[in-house]
């Protein structure tokens, strides 16, 4: 909800800072962006004088323009206030994994599930595919034509708004007064790119009692390829972490005559792999994030409309309705992925390879290989020591590891290219209020707000029985791989049964760079048709819905203080959540939760590990969890004297069940001490229920490295789980003299039981201490509960080779403590060249983010710490920077504005100490190498500069520049080569903006 004000001069330094609106415009340019009345996100009491005690920010359409008209993720990431955002591609991370095509703000980089977003003041249903904590409300869904501002609350809320307030507010308010029809179009111009384009459309038209706007709005984004960015491609020795994988193809063989010795297909090299070790055992690491994108190709639409209308002289009636469509249609990936799962007893052929992808001395592939290499050179697999041999060694047959179907050479099924999954998300939602006054002059309001989002990811994953079958040439659609129908099985390589070949004979050659593979027999290749044999999609589809209806009463008291009448106002609402998730057969754990499950009924998982068919990819169980809440809350408003106002609020909210309720209150005061200087705080209590995707027993599973190998992580619900708690301080003091404005806030959040994901850096830390290498804590008793919760195939002791999966769970996290400063100041020059030059800047910094000890299994498995200045991968914070800001610089005159903007992140270091150890990795040779780079992630300073001009005929045309000096990201040791949450992968971009009224 939401409190009307009205701006007048001396009023709202914060705000008019925010604001910074210079220049003059035609006349009929301003009556579309001038603001009569401005509604500040915080309160629900009305008319009352502005109110400046707590730290909101506003960010206008016009000023939008100047700034080049950003887009919502852009214009979020340039937040001071906001860190790790959500928005550009980062599939290498879970805490980004399956939001592709959607967005978030983090506040305070406390989450962006604890940043509740609204829309003209009433909630959003979250994103239901987030998988870094329920609760994220997609702000790509938000009409961005539509909107008239932003305002950003920089402190708790919970007493206000309720659950999801604890960092704060973001509000996207609509257009008010428009009248007529603005058509606008825009395309940026992307190195390596098709550019992003968009075109929308925003009508309005008033009548003498009402008013309506509709809105449309298209926008296209183009693919950025990984490999289009030098920065991003590193070689391995410079970036092991930079996208390098020892699970590929071309892969390992160990002879099934000589098992304590392996070979590395001699091809590795030529074709653009790393011929190197893990462990002792040599491998051929190879580069997939080429087969990625930093951008991917994506479609959206958002259509929009209101209606206003005055019934009688003071009942006046809203509704709103949005409609969003976003989609995602090549989502490229590894070509595929690792093999974590190993194939059970039915394909086996023999019980001394069970488990073993084995291939026969029959697999035509294998038979080239012998051919053509008469002799081999293995690596002893205990000792490393070096062997040349006959190549006659594998005519027993051969064992198949650290591989994967396809890596360098892409996937045939998708034309030898990436794997190509997809993403979409449909949003819709309903919004209708009445509101008026009664006789005595009490105002009231009544509202409802329906709203839902639906989204649904696809993928793809090798089905391990099938593949091994395939090994021994009874692969195939059309191939009887099941001994016990009819008491016989396909002959292999014969009818409808094929072979897949496994050796780099069957690569047409480097995917990526088009090298082309001297070894290459077509007649060797791999066929689509046994590929999308085995080669399954999987289809998620969850939904997340919320009805919201709520009323509230405000007026004043006939109680008078010297700075006037105590206003107040007071409310319930309803708020019912819904959470739907179901996927197709093939990964439904109810179907297929097995390995053998798919082709030979088996529902008795091996071990109970009921992790499905597929190599790296696990299957969820449907669900369905709805819960209700019901709140009461009340306000008052204290004009204690002329130069001092306070503002007590308070919220219950009643969850049920094991969750309970709570009693939110906050006070908050301002007091003007100085003609130029006012100072205002605020201190409050905040909760947060458990989201319900988080509160069932299904999971997700995520792609996370484990001692520098990619693995899976599944992400299991907790109905245990408690609401979280924090209490917020602000503190701040704001200035105004003359033609210069400034504020300076102080906040603090102290923030208990958050709910996080366990971390996996640290768990994995906790059984490794010592990483890859050295002692461990396999068999430690004290251990056993966290031991069990991986998934070998092999020993404990080998993890590089052996680990195959991770089970985590959302856990109530250790306590958190976030303090620091905000700083806004700005200045207005006349006369500068016939015009008005304005000066200003904002900044943050973050003075601590202290997190508690994590106990997972009564093990300690990340000792507390701070988190300022650091990357904080895979523990449970984001990466924050100490520093973060911009300045501008910005003069008009008449019909032009030119705004100069310099934004600034501060360095911060990757806390990780394994990928910097000395002698942490091994060249070609075997001999140990260090690693030194990326441990500091630098800072970065991008330039952004912004020209707009008023054309005749009610034109406007606006040339922006971002990153002026083309600034590559700052390199960090990260899959994609740098910090998606922070940085900017685009290099220098240049954006045309048209717009025109009739």
């Amino acid at each position: 909800m939401t409190r009307k004000t009205y701006l007048r001069a001396g009023s709202a330094c914060a705000l008019a800072a925010a604001l910074g609106v210079a220049g003059t415009a035609r006349a009929q340019q301003a009556e579309s962006t001038q603001v009569e009345e401005v509604v500040v996100t915080g309160s629900f009491i009305r008319g009352t004088p502005e109110d400046a005690a707590l730290p909101v920010d506003v960010i206008g359409s016009e000023e939008l323009q100047k700034r080049g008209s950003p887009s919502t993720v852009e214009l979020i990431k340039s937040l001071s206030v906001s860190s790790g955002v959500l928005g550009d591609t980062n599939q290498f991370d879970s805490r980004a994994q399956g939001s592709e095509g959607s967005g978030s703000v983090n506040l305070r980089g406390l989450g962006s599930q604890r940043t509740l977003v609204l829309l003209n003041g009433r909630r959003l249903a979250i994103n239901p595919l987030a998988s870094a904590g329920a609760g994220i409300v997609d702000t790509n869904i938000i009409p961005a034509a539509a909107i008239g501002r932003l305002e950003v609350l920089k402190d708790g809320a919970a007493a206000t708004y309720g659950s999801d307030a604890i960092a704060g507010v973001v509000n996207f308010i609509t257009k008010k007064n428009v009248d007529g029809l603005e058509v606008g179009a825009d395309y940026r111009a992307i190195d390596g790119s098709d550019g992003d384009y968009g075109l929308n459309l925003t009508y309005g038209k008033q009548w003498d009692h009402g008013d309506m706007l509709v809105s449309v709005g298209w926008q296209h984004r183009s693919k950025l390829s990984v490999a289009q960015r030098d920065w991003a491609n590193r070689g391995y020795l410079d970036n092991p972490e930079a996208g390098w994988s020892a699970a590929g193809n071309p892969s390992t063989f160990i002879p099934a005559a000589s098992p304590t010795n392996a070979l590395r297909d001699p091809a590795c090299a030529g074709l653009g792999g790393f011929p190197g070790f893990s462990g002792l055992t040599p491998v051929c690491y190879w580069h997939y994030t080429p087969f990625d994108n930093l951008v991917e190709k994506s479609n959206a639409v958002q259509v929009y409309g209101e209606i206003n209308a005055e019934l009688s002289d003071t009942t006046k009636f809203h509704v709103e309705a949005l409609w969003s469509h976003t989609d995602t249609p090549d989502w490229n990936t590894s070509p595929s992925y690792a093999a974590l799962a190993v194939p059970t007893s039915e394909v086996a052929a023999a019980p001394t390879l069970v488990g073993r992808y084995y291939v026969p001395a029959t697999n035509p592939g294998l038979i080239a290989f012998m051919a053509a290499n008469p002799t081999v050179t293995l690596t002893g697999l205990g000792t490393g020591a070096q062997t040349t041999v006959p190549s006659s060694i594998f005519a027993f047959g051969a064992i198949n590891a650290a591989n994967r179907p396809y890596g360098l050479g892409g996937n045939p099924a998708f034309g030898y290219g990436p794997s190509i999954g997809s993403r979409s998300f449909d949003a819709y939602r309903v919004s209708a209020d009445l509101k008026g006054e009664f006789g005595n002059g009490i105002g009231w309001e009544a509202a409802v707000t329906y709203s839902q989002e639906v989204g649904i990811r696809t993928g793809y994953d090798t089905l391990v029985n099938r593949f091994a079958l395939a090994l021994r040439g009874l692969g195939g659609p059309n191939c009887d791989t099941d001994p016990n129908t009819a008491g016989v099985q396909g002959t292999p390589g014969v009818g409808g049964c094929l072979y897949y070949n496994p050796f780099a004979s069957a690569i047409p050659g480097n995917a990526i760079t088009g090298v082309a593979n001297p070894g290459y027999v077509s007649g060797l290749a791999n066929s689509k048709e046994l590929t999308d044999w085995f080669f399954k999609k999987l289809t998620t589809k969850q939904t997340s819905r919320l009805f919201v209806a709520e009323a509230v009463l405000n007026g004043k008291t006939a109680i008078t203080l010297p700075g006037g009448d105590i206003a107040w106002a007071a409310g319930v609402q309803y708020r019912r959540t819904y959470f739907t998730s179901t996927f197709n057969d093939i990964s439904n754990a109810l179907i297929n939760p097995c390995i053998n499950t798919p082709d030979y009924g088996v529902t008795s998982c091996i071990g109970s590990a009921r992790n499905g068919p597929f190599m790296f990819l696990g299957v969820n169980t449907p669900a369905d969890n709805q819960s209700d809440v019901i709140a009461t809350f009340g306000e008052l408003s204290l004009p204690i004297t002329e130069t001092v106002q306070a503002q007590l609020a308070a919220r219950y909210e009643d969850y049920g069940g094991a969750v309970g309720s709570t009693f939110n209150p906050k006070a908050s005061v301002r007091w003007q001490a100085l003609p130029w200087m006012a100072v205002r705080a605020s201190a409050g209590s905040t909760f947060r229920g458990p989201p319900d995707p988080l509160t069932t027993t299904t999971s997700v599973t995520s792609l996370q490295g484990i001692l520098g190998v990619f693995r899976a992580v599944d992400i299991f619900g907790n109905p245990d789980l408690k609401p979280e708690k924090a209490n917020t301080y602000n503190f701040g003091l704001l200035f105004k003299a003359g033609a210069f404005k400034a504020s300076v806030d102080y906040f603090r959040f102290d923030f208990k039981n958050p709910i996080v994901a366990e971390p996996v850096a640290g768990i994995t830390s906790a059984l490794y201490p010592n990483g890859a290498a050295g002692t461990n804590n396999c068999g430690n008793s004290a251990y056993a509960a966290l031991q069990a919760r991986f998934t070998f195939n092999g020993a404990c002791g080998t993890p590089t080779t052996s680990i195959a999966r991770l089970k985590t769970f959302y856990i109530n996290g250790a306590p958190i403590e976030n303090s620091g400063f905000d700083v806004s100041a700005d200045y207005a020059f006349q006369g500068v060249l016939g015009g008005e030059l304005s000066v200003g800047g904002n900044a943050t910094y973050v003075q601590k983010y202290e997190v508690g000890a994590t106990t997972v299994e009564g093990v300690v498995v990340e000792k507390a710490f701070d988190a300022v200045g650091l990357l904080n991968y895979q523990t449970t914070v984001v990466p924050i920077p100490q520093w973060k800001g911009d300045v501008f610089a910005e003069w008009s005159r008449g019909d032009h504005n030119l705004r100069l903007t310099v934004h600034y992140i501060g360095k911060y270091t990757d806390q990780r100490t394994a990928p910097f150890a000395t002698g942490a990795y091994k060249d070609t040779t075997g001999a140990a190498v260090t690693v030194a780079n990326g441990k500091t992630i630098d800072a970065q300073v991008l330039t952004d500069l912004a020209y707009r001009v008023i054309l005749p005929r009610d034109a406007t045309a606006t040339v922006a520049i971002t990153n002026l000096f083309d600034k590559d990201p700052s390199y960090a040791r990260l899959d994609l080569g740098y910090d998606p949450f922070t940085g900017d992968p685009l290099g220098r971009t240049y954006k045309l903006s048209l717009r025109k009224k009739f």
